[in-house]
């Protein structure tokens, strides 16, 4: 199993680390509880009662904060934003945060959601103008069949668009 530990972020002056191991991304639970002022004993037992959060945790090699190789309680990369949602302390940075996650998704799937569902709209009704065109394919028809072949393109290469910057939002998010 080939490990690659790399900097995760830097967050309330902590660096966060992850290490990428068989195929997924597997990021360290105290660091965050630490940026967050969390207390980190208190959210690992009730990690390890969780019945979905207990399984997927693993203990993984990382880079401690002293610079050494030590086993840390991890999260694979697509469940560590619900366990963000599941931690309970009365630390000012925790609510902080939780209050940004909450607008992000908001914001996130609101603007997705919306934006995906115009274009699929507009691509419903392209491709219906285009069906119509090939059932009569006379000299009028066949230029409604290209002008619909054109508005499918066209919202085809907006939705690739949309889904590039969507994920490009979501590495930046790791990045920075």
């Amino acid at each position: 199993m080939k490990k690659d530990v790399k900097k995760f972020l830097e967050f309330n002056g902590k660096v966060i680390y992850f290490v990428a191991a068989d195929g997924q991304y597997w990021i360290a639970l105290k660091p965050i509880c630490e940026a967050l002022g969390v207390a980190w004993k208190y959210q690992h037992e009730r990690l390890k009662k969780d019945k979905i959060l207990g399984q997927l945790s693993r203990e993984i090699g990382m880079v401690a904060a002293d610079g050494k190789l030590r086993e840390m309680t991890s999260l694979p990369e697509f469940a560590i934003y619900g366990w963000i949602f599941k931690l309970e302390s009365n630390a000012e940075g925790l609510e902080d945060y939780q209050w940004e996650c909450y607008k992000i998704l908001y914001e996130h799937f609101h603007g997705t959601i919306g934006g995906r569902k115009d274009l699929l709209k507009q691509k419903a009704q392209a491709e219906a103008e285009r069906d119509a065109a090939l059932n009569t394919l006379d000299a009028e028809q066949a230029l409604k069949l290209q002008r619909a072949n054109k508005k499918l393109n066209a919202i085809a290469g907006e939705l690739r668009k949309l889904d590039q910057q969507l994920l490009a939002e979501e590495r930046d998010l790791f990045n920075s």
